[in-house]
């Protein structure tokens, strides 16, 4: 039976505003971090189009036991998309469509990995919605932490930088940059076997 299979697919707990978030996927259950950023007062002059929109987070620890996992590396993480409404919600947790991936198989604590969401972006700005919402997920076996507010060396948070581009000028010119100080929600959405409640993610750094 496959991982998936063993799971309801909603979340069963919310975790907002933790230094660091774990983003697992275990024998126990699984955990994503989600980030909500408000897009609504951002707009593009006629002449003016996105042509570059990537959402970056840090590498906190790969050092994560719990949920059936003991320090795996999942290989792989994961960036799905969804209509925000700038409220934290258990249903968030399998929320929107896949978009691309990264791969950390050798990845380090420190690491900035930059997830490409540019054509998801642009529909949201094209139709005018107010959040963009972001979920990573692990998608192999493994997990890892996610960098929220910690004041690491490099100052890295979870970000969303935008670059929009002249239809008049070749080179793009990076306008604006949506960080974590206007994302709503950053949490991470826990589902597990109803019969494995008593389990909970732990860490050891």
């Amino acid at each position: 039976m496959a991982l998936a299979d063993s799971f309801d697919g909603l979340g069963d707990k919310i975790f907002v505003e933790i230094v660091y978030m774990a983003v697992v996927k275990g024998t126990l259950g699984e955990t994503a971090q989600v980030t909500e950023f408000n897009i609504g007062s951002f707009s593009l002059g006629t002449n003016k189009v996105i042509s570059n929109a990537v959402l970056q987070v840090e590498i906190y620890s790969l050092l994560l036991y719990g949920l059936g996992v003991s320090g795996t590396n999942p290989g792989s993480l994961g960036i799905f998309g969804y209509v925000g409404n700038g409220t934290v919600e258990k249903s968030d947790f399998e929320a929107g469509v896949f978009l691309n991936s990264v791969d950390v198989s050798s990845s380090s604590a420190g690491d900035i990995l930059s997830f490409d969401v540019t054509p998801f972006v642009n529909q949201r700005v094209s139709n005018g919605d107010a959040f963009a919402g972001f979920g990573i997920r692990a998608l192999n076996f493994g997990g890892l932490f996610l960098n929220n507010r910690y004041p690491t060396p490099s100052g890295i948070k979870p970000r969303l930088i935008v670059e929009t581009t002249d239809v008049t000028e070749p080179v793009p010119e990076p306008t604006t940059m949506l960080t974590a100080a206007v994302a709503i929600g950053l949490g991470g959405w826990l589902k597990r076997k109803k019969s494995s409640q008593q389990h909970k993610t732990k860490s050891q750094h």
